[in-house]
C-alpha cells in the first residue's frame, strides 16, 4: 500500500487564522469588551472583529476544494454531527449542574443542535457535506460553459442583489451561499486558467484584495461607530458588507486569501496540521449557547477589561488554545473509540454505498 501523502500546511495555517478571526468577532460582539468611544479604539475593535464572515467563506472554499474531487465519505458528516452532539450535550449539562442559568429550551437545543440556527455554520456545513455526492454528480458531466453559466445565474439572487441593496434577497438561507461557494471552488479547481485564478495568481493583487477590501470596510465602520452614526444608510452597507456572506467584497476577499495561501510553499508542518484539525471543535465549544456568556464574562471577565485591546487579543488566543486542547482530549478519549466502533463503521459503509450510486466513480 502506498504511503499516505502528508497534507501541506498552507491552507491549514489559513484555517487557524480564520478561527482566530471568528473568535475575535464573537468576543467583541458578545463579550462587552469592545469600546468605540475613540477613533483609535474603534478602529482596533472593528479590526479584531472584521474577518468573521470572510473566514466562514474560506472554510467552505477549502473544504469544497477537496470534496469536489474526492469520493464521498460518510465518516465526514457523521463525525461532525457527533462532534456537535458530544459538545452541546455535556457542556450544557455541566453548565446546568454548575448553577448557570440554563433554560429548558437550551437543554432541548443541546439534544438537537443541528435543528436550529444557533450554530448556523455547523448546521449549514453539514447540509453541504450531505449534498456533496449530488453536487459532484451534477458537475461530473457539466460542460465548462454551463458551469460558468450556472454560477452567473445563481449570482444574481445570492450576490448581486445583496451587494446592491445591502440586504438578503429572496434566497436568504446561508446554506444556499455554501452551495454556491462549493460550485465556485469546483470551477476554480477544474479550470485553473479562469480569469479569477489568473488575477489572484499575482500575490500583490491577492494581498491587496484580500486585505484591502476588509481594511477599507473596517476603517469606515470604525469612523461611523466613533461618530455614533449607526442608524444611517452608510452604516447599513458597511455592516452588511462585513457580515453578509453574499456581499461581493467578502467573497472576493475570501477567494483572494484562499488563492494567496494556496500558492505558499510551507511543506507539511505537523503542529500546524494538528492545530488546524481542532478548528471546527473550537468553533462549536466556544459557541455553545449555555456556555459562551460564562466563557466571556465568567472565565475571562471581558466586561471588566472593557476597552483593553491587549487583553482582547490575549482572550482570543487563549480561547483558541484552550478549546483546541479540550478538542484534542475529546478526540482521543471519545471520538476515536466511537469511530472505531462496529455501529459507526456499519453506518459509514452503508452511507458510502448509497453515495456511490449517486456520485460518479471517476
Amino acid at each position: 500500500m502506498a504511503a499516505k501523502t502528508p497534507r501541506t500546511s498552507n491552507l491549514e495555517l489559513l484555517r487557524i487564522l480564520c478561527m482566530l478571526f471568528i473568535i475575535g468577532d464573537h468576543l467583541t460582539g458578545q463579550g462587552g469588551i469592545a469600546d468605540y468611544s475613540t477613533l483609535g479604539s474603534s478602529f482596533a475593535f472593528c479590526l479584531i472583529g472584521c474577518g468573521s464572515r470572510i473566514a466562514c467563506s474560506i472554510f467552505v472554499l477549502i473544504g469544497s476544494w477537496f470534496l469536489c474531487e474526492q469520493p464521498f465519505q460518510t465518516r465526514r458528516p457523521l463525525s461532525l454531527w457527533l462532534s456537535l452532539w458530544l459538545y452541546t450535550v455535556p457542556v450544557t449539562l455541566l453548565c446546568a449542574l454548575g448553577g448557570l442559568p440554563v433554560s429548558f429550551g437550551a437543554l432541548r437545543w443541546a439534544v438537537f443542535p443541528a435543528s436550529t440556527r444557533q450554530l448556523w455554520f455547523i448546521s449549514d456545513y453539514l447540509v453541504l457535506l450531505v449534498c456533496a455526492p449530488l453536487l459532484n454528480r451534477i458537475l461530473h458531466d457539466l460542460p465548462r460553459k454551463a458551469h460558468r453559466g450556472l454560477l452567473v445565474f445563481l449570482a444574481l439572487p445570492l450576490i448581486a442583489y445583496p451587494t446592491l441593496f445591502a440586504e438578503d434577497g429572496i434566497v436568504s438561507d446561508l446554506a444556499w451561499m455554501f452551495l454556491y461557494e462549493y460550485l465556485l471552488a469546483a470551477y476554480l479547481r477544474r479550470y485553473p486558467d479562469n480569469r479569477l485564478s489568473l488575477l489572484f495568481r499575482c500575490r500583490v493583487v491577492a494581498l491587496l484584495v484580500g486585505l484591502g477590501l476588509p481594511l477599507c470596510n473596517t476603517a469606515l465602520r470604525a469612523w461611523l461607530e466613533w461618530q455614533g452614526a449607526t442608524d444611517g444608510k452608510a452604516f447599513q452597507y458597511v455592516s452588511y458588507y462585513r457580515t453578509g456572506l453574499g456581499a461581493l467584497p467578502n467573497l472576493l476577499a475570501a477567494v483572494a486569501l484562499f488563492s494567496l495561501f494556496q500558492s505558499l510553499q510551507l511543506g507539511s508542518r505537523r503542529w500546524i496540521n494538528a492545530l488546524a484539525g481542532t478548528t471546527l471543535g473550537v468553533y462549536i465549544l466556544h459557541q455553545v449557547p449555555a456556555f459562551r456568556d460564562f466563557l466571556w464574562n465568567g472565565i475571562f471577565q471581558a466586561q471588566a477589561h472593557h476597552g483593553s485591546v491587549p487583553y482582547t487579543l490575549f482572550v482570543v488566543v487563549a480561547t483558541f488554545l484552550g478549546c483546541a486542547l479540550i478538542d484534542v482530549l475529546r478526540t482521543r478519549l471519545l471520538m476515536r473509540p466511537l469511530q472505531n466502533s462496529h455501529p459507526f463503521r456499519i453506518l459509514c459503509e452503508k452511507g458510502d454505498a448509497l453515495a456511490a450510486k449517486i456520485q460518479p466513480c471517476d
